[in-house]
């Protein structure tokens, strides 16, 4: 049985969950980015 991703949340804006954020949403998949500080 296979589940398909709606939507997902990446913790942490760094280098590394930046760019996770931009493969998942090049993939159409909805992503939201969060992190401690504000700025990005």
């Amino acid at each position: 049985m296979s589940q398909n991703i709606e939507k997902v949340a990446v913790l942490g804006a760094g280098v590394m969950g930046a760019q996770i954020a931009g493969h998942l949403a090049n993939a159409g998949i909805p992503s939201y980015l969060f992190d401690i500080n504000d700025e990005l």
